[in-house]
């Protein structure tokens, strides 16, 4: 499945890196993988018209359950995503691997403004992440001639990936550390050096919010929305509630365009008490206001950090 590599929900997220794909021209129910790669932008096109001076350092890779794929940069400092998206298709040779492109997909990144798409023709082009830097090449043509052109140089380091594979809620599991509780999924992380587990709740078709514990007692909560457009580093006021009464965050961090980490203080003054004991969470961030319902967090956090080892 392209540079996605497709596991069980042990790898649910890695949440040192999480990718994110383009959630604006299918519903997150649908969306199984993302993975990031980074890079050179070396140049982006859209209708004949050059962006490549704002074109980002990071290339996000998003695999849909019904076999659509596409490639996702941003562009300039306003939240602007440009997508190209199609279906995967042949491997010409073990190391290289071709997706059609039927659209490109713009989103400005402007409340109330949606995503357009363009009705095109074209391919991807790209090799194996695992063997070096390579270069992802997308060119693409619509109907009234317009050229659509995305080439992007990778500087060699390996996918930064995450499985949000719905049906993982459902297929039995086949690791006695995978858990459900509710509305909750949870499992260990593959290769986490501190022995992390992650635990998942979706809150609506573009959010999921997801909890992640470690060995060394961390406890980090993190929301993924498929229609941000974070700059990396960013300095983002928030605000997080439980039950109405705010709760000091010592700090959120951008892991990429579509997922923030927030942290809390040390053990006594963390998160883990009044996640537990609260009915609902609500998180705010400028105009956008996120409200989850906390239903079975205690019991699910139980399960969390019997999830992770020692």
């Amino acid at each position: 499945m392209g540079i996605f590599r497709s596991t069980s929900v042990a790898s649910i997220g890695v949440v040192s890196a999480l990718g994110a794909g383009s959630g604006y021209a299918q519903g997150l129910s649908d969306l199984q993988g993302m993975a990031s790669l980074t890079g050179t932008c070396e140049r982006l096109v859209m209708d004949g018209k050059d962006f490549s001076a704002g074109c980002s350092t990071t290339i996000i890779q998003s695999i849909y359950s019904t076999g659509r794929t596409g490639f996702t940069v941003t562009v300039g400092d306003k939240g602007t995503v440009v997508t190209f998206s199609g279906a995967e298709g042949a491997k010409p040779d073990p190391d290289s691997q071709l997706q059609s492109v039927d659209k490109v997909i713009l989103n400005l990144g402007i409340e109330g403004v949606p995503p357009t798409s363009s009705a095109t023709t074209g391919n991807c082009a790209y090799s194996n992440p695992y063997n070096g830097p390579m270069t992802i090449s997308c060119q693409a043509i619509d109907d009234r001639g317009g050229a659509y052109l995305l080439q992007f140089r990778t500087d060699g380091s390996e996918p930064k990936f995450t499985d949000l594979d719905s049906s993982a809620e459902t297929r039995p599991s086949s690791n006695p550390q995978e858990f459900t509780v509710g509305a909750w999924v949870g499992a260990p992380l593959a290769d986490d050096p501190d022995g992390g587990c992650l635990m998942v709740r979706d809150v609506n078709q573009n959010v999921t919010l997801m909890v992640y514990a470690n060995g060394n007692e961390a406890f980090e909560l993190n929301f993924h929305n498929s229609k941000w457009a974070l700059e990396p580093n960013a300095n983002l006021d928030a605000d997080l509630l439980f039950d109405g009464t705010t709760f000091p965050i010592a700090d959120v961090e951008v892991r990429n365009p579509q997922v923030i980490t927030l942290f809390g203080g040390g053990e006594e003054e963390g998160f883990q008490p009044l996640f537990e004991s609260s009915s609902e969470l609500v998180f705010r961030m400028g105009r956008e206001q996120i409200t989850v319902d906390l239903a079975g967090s205690s019991a699910a956090t139980a399960k969390l950090w019997s999830c992770v080892s020692p």
